[in-house]
């Protein structure tokens, strides 16, 4: 059952960061990839850029999005959380109860951090009984972020596995090395997987992007 519904969701995966193509990063790529990069623009960042507090039972991890994504992406995982597949601008993580964690990182030049934020906020629980339950918005050193923590109706393409849902997650619209990338950090479980949601109110206030920490809303 996990297979296949990680198989989906890397699909999904696809659809949503709109990439054209699907490719699996080699061991030989990964040795090679560049130096990540900080964000900046000039502006000093809104956000604290220390770091935020990880839990006793979890250890800070840096994502790799291969070669892709130059904007470093990392947060505070619990050794039940398996790496799974990914490929350049993509990781998925799973847990036994079918929870998992998606990371995309992928450039969009069509847009502007603000719109890429906006066009997410619209977007995220449009579906008709999915609902926002506490959000935050922000400004970073090269852009713009939202946080979030909501409910997924069944029928959502999100869902996991067609049932109630959760979600707790982040988009941001970030400029680097001259261009405009959006980062978006996806953490979805069944509604009746209160462990799951618990570790994701924990993990969510450590999403790091670069050197800075986001402002997470209130996650009762």
């Amino acid at each position: 059952m996990k297979r296949s519904f990680a198989a989906v969701t890397l699909v999904l995966g696809l659809t949503l960061s709109g990439c054209s193509a699907f490719r699996v990063s080699s061991s030989d790529e990964a040795g090679s990839k560049p130096a990540k990069v900080g964000i900046g623009d000039g502006q000093s960042p809104s956000p604290t850029s220390t770091g935020p507090t990880i839990p006793d039972d979890m250890s800070e991890t840096t994502v790799d999005l291969g070669d892709k994504c130059p904007i470093e992406v990392s947060l505070a995982l619990g050794a039940d959380w398996a790496d799974g597949s990914g490929y350049d601008g993509y990781r998925l993580y799973t847990a036994d109860s079918e929870a998992i964690i998606t990371v995309n990182c992928f450039d969009d030049d069509d847009s502007s951090p603000q719109g890429l934020v906006d066009q997410a906020r619209e977007r995220m629980f449009s579906t008709s009984g999915s609902t926002l339950d506490s959000e935050t918005t922000g400004s970073l050193s090269g852009g713009e972020y939202w946080v979030f923590h909501g409910t997924l109706a069944a029928d959502d393409m999100r869902a996991v596995d067609q049932e109630d849902s959760v979600i707790f997650g982040t988009v941001a619209g970030l400029s680097a090395d001259g261009r405009l990338f959006k980062i978006s950090v996806d953490m979805l479980a069944q509604a009746d997987d209160t462990e799951a949601q618990d570790q994701f109110r924990q993990m969510l206030p450590t999403v790091r992007l670069g050197d800075q920490v986001l402002k997470a809303p209130d996650l009762r």
